[in-house]
């Protein structure tokens, strides 16, 4: 392969220091050269010139921005002049041969305009890449309410109506349900291609991420941002290589928790399905009963933290009262 300098990484990061010099000493070590790295940084516990200068193999360009994850994608996106933008989340730790392997994918699939690894997340003791589903309760409770899935359907059992299911999500493939959320039950192969995935780790076209930007009326966290993103892609979705892997190490500095996390993504799906033309064949109505779901769910679970959540997002999207739409730039 010819390996021309022909991929900046763009950063975002937020008062995470210890971190981000954990993944620029990953990227020094690329076996793929790298023509610049991008770092658009809204913290205040910001790198000196002296953190930049101990990694003389990087071209370190390091901006700073407003506190939004969205606008500071589109800021270090704008800046690069490469053909290729590795988004890269500041927290997560990136093999060596990880570019590579993507521009590897890319060489022999021309048309491909976004490539990402499985993203792993630390589960216990287990690093995992999905969440297969593998009751026969649990996959008739997802089809019901027209709920997401982010792994295989492993059920085997001799339920009729589950069966009937699998066969049903075996036939559609990865794809994304009426009410919005992906249903991403196939990751066999070398390679597999999905509607959308999380961008953390995801080597992009610069020209489909400049069609297609991040949405800086989300929150200054970005969640539910790759959403809009993938959805607007020019070409075919992503393409997710499953022998390669980054890991994604959840630093709890500057996370929201999950019940906040979870509003917002809702809010996050509901503006999408109002504006992203990807998402016409979705309704704000079939977006509700999927709630309704996730709200019994909850309640059935004890996991009472997310009752709140779970009531609140159904209300405010029922009565069409997402802040999101209302978002005026600062």
């Amino acid at each position: 392969m010819n390996n021309t300098y022909c991929i900046t990484v763009v950063i975002p990061t937020c008062n995470r220091k210890e971190r981000l010099l954990s993944l620029l000493a990953d990227l020094a070590v690329s076996t793929y050269p790298i023509a610049a790295v991008v770092i658009v940084d809204s913290g205040e516990d910001r790198l000196t010139g002296e953190d930049c200068a101990g990694f003389p193999s990087l071209k370190i360009n390091y901006l700073h921005a407003r506190k939004s994850v969205c606008a500071q994608r589109n800021i270090g996106i704008r800046k690069a002049e490469t053909e290729w933008i590795f988004l890269c989340d500041d927290d997560v730790e990136v093999p060596a041969n990880y570019l590579d392997q993507l521009m590897e994918h890319t060489a022999a699939s021309p048309k491909t305009g976004a490539v990402s690894g499985l993203f792993l997340q630390k589960e216990g003791e287990v690093w995992q890449g999905s969440y297969p589903v593998q009751s026969s309760g649990l996959l008739i409770w997802k089809f019901v309410f027209g709920l997401g899935c982010w792994g295989e359907i492993q059920y085997r059992g001799r339920n009729a109506l589950a069966n009937r299911i699998r066969k049903y999500y075996l036939s559609k493939g990865n794809h994304i349900a009426k009410s919005g959320w992906p249903v991403l039950t196939d990751f066999s192969g070398h390679c597999v291609v999905t509607p959308i995935y999380t961008l953390g780790a995801a080597l992009v076209r610069r020209d489909w991420l400049l069609l297609s930007p991040f949405d800086e009326r989300l929150d200054q966290y970005g969640i539910g941002d790759n959403y809009g993103v993938c959805l607007g892609f020019p070409g075919e979705g992503v393409h997710i290589l499953t022998t390669a892997f980054v890991y994604h190490h959840k630093t709890p500095v500057n996370r929201l928790q999950r019940p906040v996390q979870y509003l917002r993504r809702v809010l996050a799906l509901d503006l999408f399905i109002g504006t992203v033309k990807a998402l016409r064949h979705c309704s704000r109505s079939r977006l509700v009963w999927s709630l309704t779901g996730n709200l019994l769910g909850f309640l059935m679970a004890g996991d009472l933290v997310m009752v709140k959540p779970a009531f609140k997002s159904l209300l405010v999207i029922a009565f069409g009262r997402n802040p999101y739409y209302h978002y005026h730039a600062e």
